[in-house]
């Protein structure tokens, strides 16, 4: 799942590199299960924690960007946020419920991968941006293990 969040930094920001940081195997022979680290975007630090089996909730996931101009947020992996003055979070009043939003978007996706196999433009992610998420994975991991 980090995969996709570590896609969107690097697809807003530029391409990641400098990780410190560690992933947990609490389980020998298992998966990683927690992982806390940073990376660079450029000039942009990204902060990465990620945790499975710690919430009540199936899924739970937040990307935040925060900046100059104000902070918006991407939670449960289609709900737009942005930080009012007052610190409350806002989804934008003339988003798409979730439920209706999905078929939407998993057709764009298809049509996509259509695209894609036409040669045609397209918004998914590139071979060099897929390459370049599996290589910052595989840092993290190989980090984490040594």
């Amino acid at each position: 799942m980090v995969s996709h969040f570590l896609f969107l930094a690097r697809r807003l920001l530029g391409p990641l590199d400098g990780w410190v940081g560690d992933a947990v195997w609490p389980v020998p022979g298992r998966s990683e299960r927690a992982i806390d680290g940073v990376l660079r975007a450029g000039d942009v630090t990204v902060m990465l924690q990620g945790r499975v089996g710690e919430t009540d909730s199936d899924d739970s996931n937040l990307w935040t960007l925060e900046g100059d101009a104000g902070a918006i947020r991407l939670r449960d992996w289609s709900i737009a946020e942005r930080r009012d003055a007052d610190g409350v979070w806002t989804p934008d009043p003339d988003a798409i419920a979730n439920e209706r939003a999905r078929p939407l978007v998993l057709k764009r996706q298809l049509a996509g991968v259509a695209a894609m196999t036409r040669g045609q433009p397209h918004a998914l992610a590139t071979f060099q941006e897929a390459l370049d998420v599996q290589e910052i994975v595989e840092t993290i991991l190989a980090a984490s293990r040594a």
